[in-house]
């Protein structure tokens, strides 16, 4: 039987792979839905999304290489930041998904499609939690760094 990793660097290192992936994800989101299909709504909340993805994964890369010491105070501001984007996400995500119920709207992906803007407006909310929750913990994580410097 195989033993699993428990060590934070692997964590750290799973979680940069899987913001680096969101923010390609989005990218590809706004290419391809914007361009080909011509539904820049579906294709501004994906690359909105996919900057968020991009913050957590400079957040996770800044935690990795120990320099969210030095940043302790943009840790508070990023929180706040992951805040908004949260809040953006689900007023988007009710604000589409009334639109696509009031106008009876299917599955549509050329065009104006409300259902398919609906699934990235949660992706902007679940990036948006993921930068709000990362910059909380690795927030907690050096104040109680430096408390436990200053006890000794």
């Amino acid at each position: 039987m195989a033993e699993e990793c428990t060590c934070p660097a692997c964590g750290v290192k799973v979680r940069l792979v899987y913001s680096f992936t969101g923010f390609i994800i989005g990218l590809s989101v706004f290419i391809v839905f914007g361009i080909k299909y011509e539904n820049w709504n579906a294709a501004l909340w994906g690359l909105i999304s996919g900057l968020a993805a991009l913050g957590t994964f400079f957040l996770h890369l800044w935690y990795d290489k120990k320099k969210c010491q030095d940043r302790m105070p943009n840790l508070k501001l990023l929180m706040l930041t992951g805040c908004f984007i949260q809040l953006a996400g689900v007023v988007g995500f009710a604000v589409y998904l009334a639109l696509a119920v009031t106008l009876d709207q299917g599955l549509i992906i050329q065009g104006k499609g409300y259902y398919l803007t609906t699934v990235w407006c949660f992706m902007t909310w679940k990036w948006g939690f993921s930068f709000f929750f990362f910059s909380r913990m690795y927030r907690r994580q050096t104040l109680n760094s430096y408390e436990e410097i200053n006890e000794v």
